[in-house]
């Protein structure tokens, strides 16, 4: 019988009660990995009064186990989360993270210490990361846009239906569908953070998430999508870049899109990415985004991957560009379409 594959999990909260409850719950993941994968120990920072299908541990004794061949991190923010992936990768883990904060701001300096993978910290079940640093290696990337932020394009929708800002968050709050503090999606950050990451995987270059323009949704009101509407052309808060000789050139902010083009077609919180690559022409992708459910299934892909000892070919390509100076970023003209609207 082929060796196990033992696993630590960092994070038991949406996401990490999932990916626990996948690893736990059948064989259809060790079969997958062609090898037993067990969960031998789930770290969270307050233990009592928890439960889990394996031991409840401090992050520190989970490192010490010297039987772990992967660590796998959903706890969210940059410490200790950064710190604890260093450690694991340092000790020649696999490690799996869906943490697009830590990826977008060390991604390239981790990547370089071991096998990183992070196909769930941009657009979560749609399958991006990958796709960019593997299937399009070859390819040249001209131009890259996208839906990457659920929780505002549901909001926008039910603008559009004619409710103002205010009232659409406070029932998207009620129902557990934005957090209690929501800057991080309606201010833009959390696009700008996993655009960053696909610039380094798409244009091979090495740019500052707060150097990404960005404006968010706060300013819109419903009159403004219903006129838009009446033109034929629908609002999204769209995350753009291309290469330029100067750099990068990307922001994150609403635009108005024709129906024709596919993105203005993305609904409630999906998330849809447009990439317009020479050989392949334009590409585009779309599913589920956001929720622990879709998090955890790519979370589990990467630990199947890592199980089956598959070159972690994101992480590669990142950890290139480790130590490379820093990419000048500038704004993408407001009025001028990106590559992918006609």
């Amino acid at each position: 019988m082929p060796a196990k594959f033992r696993v630590g999990l960092i994070g038991l909260g949406h996401v990490g009660g999932v990916v626990a409850r996948r690893l736990t719950e059948g064989p259809s993941i060790s079969e997958a990995a062609g090898r037993p994968v067990v969960l031998v120990g789930v770290a969270v920072a307050r233990p009592q009064g928890r439960t889990a299908p394996a031991p409840l541990v401090s992050a520190d004794a989970l490192m010490a186990d010297k039987s772990l061949d992967a660590l796998i991190e959903v706890a969210g923010g940059l410490e200790p989360a950064r710190s604890l992936l260093e450690r694991g990768l340092s000790r020649g883990l696999q490690v799996i993270t869906a943490n697009k904060q830590v990826i977008a701001a060390h991604g390239p300096a981790l990547a370089r210490l071991g096998r990183l993978r992070f196909e769930a910290s941009v657009a979560s079940a749609v399958p991006i990361v990958e796709t960019l640093a593997d299937d399009l290696a070859a390819d040249t990337i001209t131009g890259i846009s996208g839906i990457l932020n659920g929780t505002t394009n549901m909001l926008l929708e039910a603008m559009a239906g004619g409710r103002e800002f205010g009232t659409a968050l406070a029932e998207a709050q009620a129902a557990g569908l934005a957090e209690a503090d929501p800057s991080a999606d309606v201010d833009a950050h959390d696009p700008a953070a996993k655009l960053a990451i696909l610039v380094m995987l798409a244009f091979h270059r090495r740019i500052d998430v707060a150097a990404i323009p960005r404006v968010g949704i706060r300013g819109i009101t419903s009159q403004e999508l219903s006129a838009a509407r009446g033109r034929g052309r629908v609002i999204k808060l769209i995350a753009a870049a291309r290469a330029v000789a100067s750099g990068i050139e990307a922001d994150v902010r609403p635009r108005s899109l024709p129906t024709a083009e596919p993105l203005s077609r993305v609904g409630g919180a999906l998330n849809g990415i447009r990439v317009d690559a020479q050989a392949a022409g334009p590409l585009f992708f779309q599913g589920a985004g956001a929720g622990p459910e879709a998090a955890a299934s790519a979370v589990i892909a990467d630990l199947i991957r890592a199980a089956r000892d598959a070159p972690a070919m994101a992480g590669a390509a990142l950890a290139r560009l480790a130590g490379a100076p820093l990419t000048p970023v500038g704004s993408w003209p407001p009025g001028e379409p990106f590559p992918s609207v006609p």
